[in-house]
């Protein structure tokens, strides 16, 4: 009663109510979201005529007679945020489960529809999640990316702990803003600090190794020659050369993480770290992730997940591309290194579309893993434009063919202008699920925000429940391959 009466009410002034977003604190206290035009807004409804945040959209509380309370609306900025949280505990938590799942929101519009997905699974949701990339292109910054969570979190009545992940940090900078924004996960990104091998000569390696520390040293001495047990009948073995060059390697990039995990300690009580070395020039070796991983446990380093660079290709937009049975091997020694060593999980990066090879990640695991996705949800709202408004679409379609060698900068794909027709001849959402399609969009976001962001943020307001429909089994789609029958909660 109490929600159709608000809804009346409100209707009669031009303003939507999502139903299920409505929350009783107390019993003359409600929380609720709203959308006034094309912007949404956190709405209070309770028995007091006081203003409670910033900026209400009503100069004066509105009454609602049959209720006996007041409503007002309110823009959820960060101030109102950290307010609304003194009511409820609507702030991200750190990861205290053993499986997690990562979604992005490029566009801050979907996250009501993706932890709706997200919650009829036994794992920790993870849904603001954006790289200093990520923020570049799309005009944002961590604290807008975590408060268009927080709506979502409030429209979907989601009351279950979730995380937000600073993604791919590779300087202080946006460390201390994803710090200030009150981010629980940060996601290390050493790419840039490892030393490249590939080209030098022995000699070369051999004074490099001549350079590098006493706890690296170490770290060779305790590992080198050591048998890991796989199974009964089954183990391989570390090697002395292979752990000198990833020493070699990696050492350089260990004081980052150290200087980053003391910024953290210095102003935050608890937080997740996950180091990310998938971005390398080579695949993960064994002697690369029992360098890394024992080195930080000798600084104390307390690191909550380890993304390995995995044989084959994970390209984005696109499920693997390699040799299934190879990635399998890799992710065997890769997880049992991580038992033995301890502390830690495996996550996967750019999981978004990986169907084949989620059912042999999540065995092998045993469920012990984080999986990101991002573009994906995007690609949904794509999908939606190419339905609803094609002419838009083939717009977006030329903007990002004339972009695509800039675009390309920033991933990799393995796509060519030359693979694309200049005229389209068949159906839209057939010609957008085609594999060199899918990544086109997927990393052309950036240039077609910068040139039809009006538009395309039009269409997703006016198409909404296409637009969460879409996200929704996209998401569920993931989780439905990635666990088995019998796992939903």
């Amino acid at each position: 009663m109490t929600t159709n009466l608000l809804e009346d009410f409100l209707k009669s002034l031009s303003i939507s109510v999502y139903p299920s977003s409505l929350r009783r604190i107390n019993e003359s206290f409600y929380i609720f979201v709203a959308k006034t035009n094309k912007e949404k807004r956190v709405g209070f409804l309770t028995d007091s005529n006081s203003f409670y945040l910033q900026d209400p959209y009503f100069p004066e509380n509105k009454k609602i007679e049959e209720l006996n309370l007041y409503v007002n609306l309110y823009p959820l900025n960060f101030d109102n945020y950290k307010k609304i949280n003194n009511f409820i505990k609507i702030s991200p938590s750190i990861c205290k489960r053993k499986t997690s799942f990562g979604t992005g929101d490029r566009l801050g519009l979907v996250t009501s529809a993706q932890i709706s997905a997200l919650k009829e699974y036994n794992l920790f949701p993870i849904v603001a999640q954006q790289s200093p990339r990520e923020l570049i292109k799309t005009h944002r910054d961590f604290k807008d990316v975590l408060l268009k969570s927080v709506l979502g979190i409030l429209e979907a009545n989601y009351q279950g702990e979730y995380g937000a992940d600073a993604d791919h940090i590779k300087d202080e900078k946006y460390l201390l803003e994803a710090i200030d924004a009150g981010y629980t996960m940060y996601t290390l990104d050493i790419s840039d600090l490892i030393q490249k091998i590939s080209s030098l000569s022995q000699k070369e390696l051999k004074e490099k190794f001549e350079k590098i520390s006493g706890t690296s040293k170490k770290i060779i001495e305790k590992y080198a020659g050591r048998k890991v047990k796989i199974s009964e009948d089954q183990y391989f073995e570390l090697s002395y050369d292979e752990l000198c060059k990833s020493a070699i390697i990696y050492e350089n990039a260990m004081p980052f993480i150290e200087m980053v995990y003391d910024i953290l300690r210095s102003k935050l009580t608890e937080f997740d770290i996950e180091i990310s070395i998938d971005e390398g020039e080579r695949d993960t070796t064994p002697e690369d992730h029992v360098f890394v991983v024992e080195y930080l446990h000798q600084k104390g380093i307390d690191f909550k997940s380890l993304a390995p660079k995995f044989p084959g290709e994970f390209q984005k937009g696109i499920d693997y591309q390699g040799n299934i049975k190879e990635f399998e091997e890799s992710l065997i020694k890769h997880y049992t290194l991580a038992k033995n060593l301890e502390g830690y999980r495996l996550s996967l990066h750019s999981g978004s579309d990986k169907f084949s090879i989620y059912k042999i990640f999540y065995k092998i695991t045993q469920e012990n893993f984080h999986i990101k996705t991002s573009g994906t949800s995007w690609l949904e709202a794509v999908k939606v434009i190419a339905k609803f408004e094609p002419d838009l679409f083939l717009e977006l379609y030329n903007i990002a063919l004339e972009s695509l060698e800039e675009s390309k900068k920033a991933y990799k794909v393995n796509i060519k202008k030359e693979d694309f027709p200049k005229e389209i001849k068949e159906d839209l959402l057939a010609f957008l699920s085609k594999k060199e399609v899918r990544q086109l969009f997927h990393i052309s976001y950036g240039t077609l925000l910068e040139e039809k962001r009006e538009e395309i943020y039009s269409i997703l307001d006016k198409y909404e429940e296409d637009h969460y429909k879409f996200v929704y089994e996209n998401i569920k789609r993931h989780l439905q391959e990635l666990f088995e029958e019998g796992k939903n909660v």
